[in-house]
């Protein structure tokens, strides 16, 4: 579905919800002059919970009920309505969006549900309920491959990780502080990962995050693990290659791009590109561009 405005171009791909889980996912491409707000309404009943990935640039956004979130933190949202005010900082954005009925999601927990997810769940009536859980790289990453896929199972790859997304944000919101791991060092773990986001290009290792945040590196690396659920450098390594894709797609040269993330050579920075991404980098700009990506 396309919708044409007089400043934003909106692209909506829906797929409906697998029989299975109940899980469906959307894929919705802004396209404008420059920054804008757009409101998305709907007349589809609250009942369901969703979550949201930016796949390309950032945006706010601000619910019927007036709770507002920001697209690299959203967590689950349980809404009162299903409309949103999306504000958009660049001229492109690209989003995705999984949900599932509530229904669904109770029947998940075998009549185990945890008190806050519970709470997720009985919200009718009352106001939105938002969480915030930062979506790990693996997870980001691993949903841009599947959405690039070519195989006959491309159906099934997104499917699969747009339940791993929704699964991942039901355990972080169900989940009480691990044993073994004080809620200073739960904290340092999100601290490295904003540190990580926020230095993709050059990011700190393990020991520089651990001095950063004030935490011996090997509780850091547990309790990066525990919130993340992979270790830190596979973030760093997976959030490098993120990076990596948004600055091919702008025009970086392969050569300039490999030195700027502290590869050795342009080829070390093609196996590790090909490894993740199936495909050299010049292989998968070309593709990119062929489908329209480039801003």
């Amino acid at each position: 579905m396309k919708v044409k405005t007089d400043l934003v171009d909106i692209e909506v791909q829906r797929v409906a919800a697998a029989p299975g889980t109940g899980v469906a996912w959307t894929q919705t491409r802004f396209r404008s002059r420059g920054p804008d707000t757009v409101e998305v309404k709907s007349n589809r009943p609250a009942d369901y919970v969703y979550t949201q990935v930016p796949l390309d640039g950032s945006f706010s956004a601000e619910l019927t009920c007036g709770s507002l979130y920001q697209s690299g933190t959203v967590g689950l949202v349980r809404p009162r309505d299903s409309g949103a005010l999306f504000r958009l900082s660049q001229r492109t954005a690209d989003i995705f969006g999984v949900n599932a009925p509530l229904e669904m999601v109770e029947g998940w927990f075998a009549g185990r549900v945890p008190k806050t997810v519970q709470s997720l769940l009985d919200g009718a009536g009352g106001p939105s309920y938002l969480t915030e859980a930062p979506l790990p790289s693996y997870l980001r990453l691993s949903l841009m491959q599947a959405l690039q896929s070519r195989l006959p199972l491309r159906p099934q790859l997104i499917e699969a990780v747009a339940l791993q997304i929704l699964c991942f944000q039901l355990e972080h919101l169900s989940s009480d502080d691990p044993p073994g791991l004080a809620r200073s060092e739960l904290q340092a773990a999100r601290e490295a990962h904003a540190l990580i986001q926020a230095k993709a290009m050059t990011p700190p290792g393990p020991g520089e995050l651990a001095d950063l945040v004030g935490v011996p590196a090997n509780r850091l690396a547990m309790a990066y693990r525990e919130v993340y659920g992979c270790t830190l450098v596979q973030e760093i390594e997976q959030n490098r290659l993120r990076v990596a894709c948004r600055a091919l797609l702008d025009g970086v040269p392969v050569k300039q791009l490999a030195g700027k993330l502290g590869y050795a050579s342009v080829s070390s920075f093609t196996y590790a590109f090909r490894k993740k991404m199936g495909r050299p980098p010049r292989k998968w700009l070309n593709e990119q561009a062929r489908k329209g990506f480039r801003s």
